[in-house]
């Protein structure tokens, strides 16, 4: 089966509770104008940059309450502060779209969105899978899903984990050299950097070769450059944020391993501050954290303290609401099924864990 073969195949629209909208001109208690932003086969990141860019603001004045899929068109809540809403409605760059605009007193912060709807067109199905495709979706429309964290949160290249468990144990050189050489890659242009890296160690000579867009890579190759053994340093040049989601990406590794073996409702993200004692599958999550070499006061991170993670909690189980579906003719493979999904799930689960399970 395939996904995203279309841009139009996977529609995300953010799911925010009702809020009453604010009227008369916006005034000191009202700095924010929030809209809707439409985006085709745009990197969020990129599409707020050259939003900013037009507008001639900070990308800094930002709020978004989560990141979404380039390959698709997504529908999210976006705010912006101080900028006059005439400059807002002149913005036109091609596949983006802003709208909906309301002004409002606060920001749109990371996690304010209460969950996503999802329709997606999954094509190239084999006929004779659809029986037993619609007993899973049905199962999952009664049961739910396991809540496992999707291949997104462990980036493109599936390694961001790797190089968070390097950096808990204080292993930093390793950690560069992960993120800088480790790891699939669909680019041949940043695939040839990589591979050259890798080959000859040679940083300066990687800076040159290193392809404009690898921006992250370009700011720890620019750093050993200079101080070629000072691995800690360079990872400190990379925004705290970024380096935050390295941790969580092995958080999030670790939590699917224990989902995997455990059936207790809710399970730790652990972090220093994790009572194991506290759960079921704690006797489990000691055995996981030592074949891992990891222990929970790694979490502390003392090397870089402004990383450091205390723990959390994540439900086992997602429930898909509202779920639908239809099959039909694939227009795009000839003699091949296609269906069409469409179904709502909370904030932070992911669209394709609930893709894999109905179609595996």
């Amino acid at each position: 089966m395939k996904i995203k073969q279309l841009p139009e195949d996977f529609v995300v629209r953010e799911v925010f509770e009702k809020q009453k909208p604010m009227e008369g001109r916006k005034t000191e208690d009202s700095p924010y104008i929030w809209f809707k932003l439409k985006k085709t086969n745009w990197d969020m990141f990129r599409a707020l940059n050259m939003i900013s860019r037009r507008l001639g603001v900070s990308i800094k004045r930002f709020g978004y309450a989560g990141t979404k899929d380039k390959a698709a068109v997504t529908y999210q809540r976006i705010s912006v502060w101080n900028v006059p809403l005439e400059k807002l409605e002149r913005v036109r760059i091609k596949d983006i779209e802003l709208s909906e605009f309301e002004e409002k007193r606060e920001r749109i912060n990371l996690g304010d969105l209460k969950g996503n709807e999802f329709e997606i067109v999954v094509r190239d199905i084999d006929p004779e899978e659809r029986g037993r495709t619609e007993k899973n979706l049905k199962r999952i429309k009664k049961d739910g899903v396991i809540n496992l964290y999707g291949e997104q949160r462990f980036g493109i290249r599936g390694n961001t984990h790797l190089v968070g468990k390097e950096m808990l144990k204080n292993n930093m050189e390793e950690a560069v050299w992960i993120y800088l050489t480790h790891g699939e890659e669909i680019n041949e242009e940043s695939r040839t950097f990589r591979r050259n890296l890798k080959m000859t160690r040679e940083f300066s000579l990687a800076l040159r070769e290193c392809p404009r867009h690898l921006r992250n890579e370009r700011i720890l190759l620019e750093h050993l450059s200079r101080e070629p053994k000072d691995f800690a340093g360079a990872l400190r040049r990379i925004p705290k944020g970024f380096r935050k989601m390295l941790v969580h990406a092995y958080q999030s590794y670790l939590w699917n391993e224990v989902a995997k073996a455990t059936k207790e409702k809710v399970i730790p993200l652990v972090g220093f501050d994790t009572d194991l004692s506290k759960y079921k599958s704690g006797k489990e999550i000691g055995k996981i954290l030592k074949k891992e070499g990891i222990r929970q006061d790694d979490f502390r991170m003392p090397s870089m303290p402004e990383l450091a993670s205390e723990g959390d909690e994540r439900e086992r189980i997602v429930e898909a609401k509202r779920m639908e579906w239809e099959f039909g003719d694939d227009d795009l493979n000839e003699g091949r099924v296609k269906c069409v999904l469409k179904f709502e799930i909370h904030k932070g689960a992911y669209a394709t864990v609930v893709i894999d399970e109905a179609f595996r």
